[in-house]
C-alpha cells in the first residue's frame, strides 16, 4: 500500500475546502512555502449572520448526504477505495477538517518538484479535548495499519519514523491546536507553526471563512505526482497554456451572499489589448439568465492547437455568451470574425467530412453546410439544433452560433461592462442554470454515448434541490497591471451553475478524486 495516500486523504479535504493566513506561520529558510490555507470552519461560520443563506443549502438532506458521500470516498482512498481498518480510524476525522478551524502550510525546497521525498507539510486544527484525544488514537492507528510501524510515543504525542518517504510523521497537541507534521526526518518546525498559529489565531482576528494563498505550478506538480499517468498527462498538456503562477483569494459572508475576492499572478505579462466593446446588441435580446463577455482573447487563442486547426483568422479578440429562459437549449454565442461568410464557408468545406467520419461512430447526426442561408448546421442531434451562421450587427461581421433557434427581442446591456479595463463579466440566475445546464450535459452525455449522471446519484439530487436555493450569481476580472488580474464574485454559494456541474460530475467519479463521471463511468450506466 502507498503511504503518500493517507496523508492525500487526511490534508485533501482541506485543501479542497479552505484557505490563507496572510503570513507565513512557519519558514525553513531552505523550505519555502507553496501553500497556505486558513479554513474558519463551519461551526464559526455558522455564526457569521451572513451566513444564513448559503446554510440553508448546507442543511439541505441531500447536501449532507453528498458530503458523507464525500468523505467516505476520502476515507477509504488510502486503502485503494475499500473500507478497511484504516478508512474506520480516519472517517471520523474528516468531519472535524470540515466544521473545525484550521491551517495548512506545505513547504519544499525551490527548483525540484514537490513529491512526499522533499516537502513538509504541517496542520494544525483547533478542537476540544475529546477530539484531540481522537485525532491522536485514531490518525496513529490509521498509519500504523497502512504502514506496520507503530508510532512511538513522544511528549503530548506520538511520532512515527520509517526509512522511505515521508520519513516523519509527528503528532502533538499545543493548548487547544491539535498539530500534524508530515515530512523529512529533520524536524518539522512544529513548535514555530504552533507559535504562528496562537499568535494568528487567538483569538481569531479574521471574518473570512477561507483565505488561500497559492503557488499554482508547485501545487498542481505536488497534488498531480501521485494521480494515474493519463491524468498527468491531460494536466502537462493543459500547463503549456496556463501562465499563472500564483492564486490568492478569499470567501466571507456578505449581505447574506458568499462574497469571492482575489488575484491571479502571472508568469510573463499579458498581451491584452482591451478596446471598446463591440456587442452585438441586435442579437442579444431579453429576457436573459446569464451573459458573459469576455475581451483581450486574441493572443490566447492564437496560441490553441485546437483553434490553429479551424484556420479562421485572425482569432477574435472578444466573445458574447448568452442564454434565455424557458427552453434549456436557448444558449448562443457571437465573436466578430472579418468576412465570417466566407471564413465559414471555407471552415465548412474542411470540418464537414472529417467530422461526419467521427460522429458516424462517436456521437449522432451530421454536420452539413446551407449554402442557401448560409449556415453550418448540425442535423438530427437529439433535440437539439446548433448551428453557426455569418451575420453583420452595427457594420461588424460576427460568427453567431447556437443550439436552438435565436429568437427576437430587445436588448440592455449591463451597466458593469463601463468597469475600466475590465477583462471578463459574467451574470446568470444561478437556479435557471442549473436546470437547463443540466439538461444539456446530459444531452450531450447522450449524444456523444457518454454515461449519464443519473438522477439517483447524490450529486444529481443535490443540484437538484440545491437549484430552488439559488439567486444571481456575478463575476468581474480586471486587469491590475500586465501581469495581475483581480477578480470578484457575489454569489450563493460561491460557485456558478456551470461550475456546480462539474463539482457534481468530479464528485461522482468512479476513480474519484481523480477526472469526472462523465470520462471515467462503465458505458452501460
Amino acid at each position: 500500500m502507498n503511504f503518500r495516500h493517507v496523508i492525500f486523504g487526511s490534508v485533501g479535504t482541506l485543501v479542497l475546502a479552505s484557505g490563507l493566513t496572510g503570513q507565513t506561520l512557519y519558514a525553513a529558510p531552505q523550505f519555502p512555502v507553496f501553500a497556505q490555507v486558513h479554513w474558519l470552519g463551519l461551526e464559526q461560520i455558522s455564526a457569521d449572520t451572513n451566513s444564513a443563506h448559503c446554510l440553508r443549502a448546507w442543511n439541505l438532506p441531500q447536501t449532507r448526504s453528498l458530503v458523507a458521500q464525500t468523505l467516505d470516498k476520502f476515507s477509504r482512498w488510502p486503502g485503494g477505495g475499500a473500507t478497511n481498518a484504516a478508512s474506520a480510524l480516519l472517517r471520523p476525522l474528516l468531519d472535524d477538517l470540515v466544521s473545525s478551524e484550521s491551517y495548512l502550510e506545505i513547504h519544499a525546497p525551490s527548483g525540484i518538484q514537490p513529491s512526499l521525498q522533499n516537502t513538509h507539510i504541517l496542520l494544525a486544527i483547533r478542537l476540544p479535548a475529546d477530539h484531540a484525544r481522537l485525532w491522536q488514537t485514531n490518525l496513529a492507528g490509521a498509519l500504523e495499519a497502512l504502514t506496520g510501524v507503530r508510532p512511538v510515543p513522544s511528549g503530548n504525542g506520538w511520532s512515527l519514523r520509517r526509512s522511505s518517504a515521508p520519513a516523519m510523521v509527528e503528532f502533538c497537541r499545543v493548548d487547544d491546536w491539535t498539530l500534524v507534521g508530515v515530512g523529512l526526518d529533520s524536524g518539522l518546525g512544529q513548535s514555530e507553526f504552533a507559535a504562528g498559529v496562537t499568535r494568528q489565531a487567538t483569538p481569531s482576528v479574521t471574518n473570512f471563512w477561507l483565505e488561500a494563498d497559492l503557488d499554482l505550478p508547485r501545487l498542481v506538480d505536488f497534488l498531480f505526482f501521485s494521480a494515474p499517468p493519463t491524468v498527468r498527462a491531460g494536466r502537462s498538456e493543459f500547463e503549456k497554456f496556463s501562465t499563472v503562477t500564483r492564486l490568492n483569494f478569499t470567501l466571507a459572508g456578505a449581505a447574506g451572499e458568499v462574497l469571492t475576492r482575489g488575484n491571479l499572478d502571472l508568469s510573463r505579462p499579458l498581451d491584452l489589448r482591451l478596446p471598446p466593446w463591440e456587442i452585438p446588441t441586435n442579437l442579444i435580446h431579453q429576457p436573459l439568465t446569464s451573459f458573459t463577455a469576455v475581451r483581450g482573447i486574441a493572443p490566447w487563442l492564437a496560441a490553441l492547437p485546437a483553434w490553429q486547426k479551424l484556420r479562421l483568422s485572425p482569432p477574435p479578440d472578444q466573445a458574447y455568451f448568452w442564454a434565455q429562459p424557458g427552453i434549456p437549449f436557448q444558449t448562443y454565442v457571437a465573436v466578430p470574425l472579418p468576412a465570417a461568410s466566407n471564413q465559414l464557408s471555407q471552415l465548412a468545406a474542411r470540418l464537414v467530412p472529417k467530422a461526419n467520419l467521427w460522429l458516424a461512430t462517436n456521437g449522432e447526426g451530421t454536420f452539413q453546410w446551407k449554402t442557401n442561408l448560409p449556415a453550418l448546421v448540425w442535423k438530427n442531434a437529439l433535440m437539439i439544433s446548433p448551428f453557426l451562421i455569418p451575420v453583420v450587427v452595427n457594420q461588424h461581421d460576427y460568427l453567431l452560433g447556437g443550439l436552438y433557434p435565436l429568437p427576437a427581442g430587445d436588448a440592455t446591456l449591463p451597466a458593469a461592462l463601463d468597469i475600466p479595463n475590465l477583462v471578463y463579466y459574467h451574470f446568470e440566475q444561478s437556479g435557471e442554470r442549473i436546470d437547463a445546464s443540466l439538461f444539456i450535459t446530459q444531452l450531450f452525455r447522450m449524444v456523444f454515448h457518454k454515461p449519464q449522471l443519473l438522477a439517483t446519484t447524490a450529486a444529481t439530487k443535490w443540484l437538484k434541490n440545491v437549484e430552488p436555493l439559488m439567486g444571481g450569481s456575478t463575476t468581474t476580472v480586471t486587469r491590475i497591471n500586465p501581469q495581475q488580474l483581480a477578480f470578484t464574485r457575489q454569489s450563493t454559494l460561491g460557485f456558478t451553475a456551470l461550475e456546480l456541474q462539474l463539482l457534481a460530475d468530479w464528485l461522482e467519479s468512479p476513480q474519484f478524486p481523480h477526472g469526472l463521471h462523465t470520462f471515467l463511468a462503465p458505458p452501460d450506466e
